[in-house]
């Protein structure tokens, strides 16, 4: 009787130690290896993680810990904690493909086992180093979440133009000194189309920007916009193509597209 309540007590443990695996309508399937306690995360938001991935080409154990087993070093393509450059980037933008569907609802400080099908990563092609119909597995770990930058909600009655044709509206006026040329600035912006979509964003970032005036660096309407700046000035600068990128496409923004900043002036160095 004893030797049968040792090994039922012991069962239990064995089962206690289990992963609970969650499968989502779409074929995804994610452990929750480590609870966070944390703000959750949502579509939208600016989510800053670490990763490991694998190809994988054992799926008898997919849930296990590969950190641990010397047969996965093989199959391990990306570690961000090597570099110790975590991922920055919109959860929702496909960034770490069908896994990202596993980080929504993650909360800061959680880590999950997320094994990817291959509809949801690469499929019949595969990519680089990932063979056509692979399995992916993430590892992740969530540092970060912020809700989404929206544009700032201001009086456009008293904007501004310029010889030039750049518009700008003073928000908060700062008490500091005025950038010369030559002089670095420390500034944080977010980048919008005029249909309101955003399309950078060093607040999103957590990264503010660094440039030299005078030394064209950034766009002319930068150049000059600054330049109407002090120290501590939150400002929205309104720039024509002539003073952006013309008729050349950047990225996700159009040719000949207006772009309005949402700027504010940190610092002079």
């Amino acid at each position: 009787m004893r030797k049968l309540l040792v090994l039922g007590i012991a069962l239990l443990l064995f089962a206690g130690c289990g992963k609970k695996v969650v499968t989502t309508k779409s074929g995804l399937r994610y452990s929750i290896d480590t609870v966070g306690n944390g703000v959750i995360a949502k579509e939208g938001d600016f989510v800053s993680l670490h990763y490991k991935l694998w190809i994988v080409k054992d799926s008898s154990k997919m849930f296990k810990d590969w950190t641990r087993d010397s047969t996965q070093k093989a199959n391990i393509i990306g570690d961000t904690r090597i570099s110790n450059q975590p991922a920055k980037f919109v959860l929702g933008a496909g960034v770490l493909l069908g896994a990202e569907e596993a980080i929504m609802g993650m909360k800061k400080g959680e880590t999950r086992s997320i094994i990817v099908p291959s509809n949801l990563a690469f499929g019949e092609r595969g990519y680089g180093p990932v063979p056509p119909n692979s399995k992916l597995k993430f590892v992740v770990t969530l540092l970060d979440s912020k809700a989404q930058i929206n544009m700032w909600k201001l009086d456009t009655s008293n904007m501004q133009t310029t010889p030039s044709g750049l518009k700008y509206i003073i928000i908060q006026k700062g008490d500091g000194p005025y950038p010369d040329s030559g002089k670095t600035v420390v500034v944080n912006y977010s980048g919008y189309l005029n249909n309101g979509k955003r399309f950078d964003s060093s607040v999103e970032r957590d990264e503010p920007f660094l440039f030299t005036v005078g030394m064209h660096q950034v766009i002319p309407g930068w150049e000059e916009g600054i330049l109407l700046m002090n120290k501590g000035t939150k400002a929205r600068l309104i720039i024509p193509p002539s003073l952006a990128f013309n008729n050349k496409k950047v990225g996700q923004i159009p040719a000949n597209s207006d772009l309005i900043f949402d700027v504010e002036l940190i610092d002079i160095k």
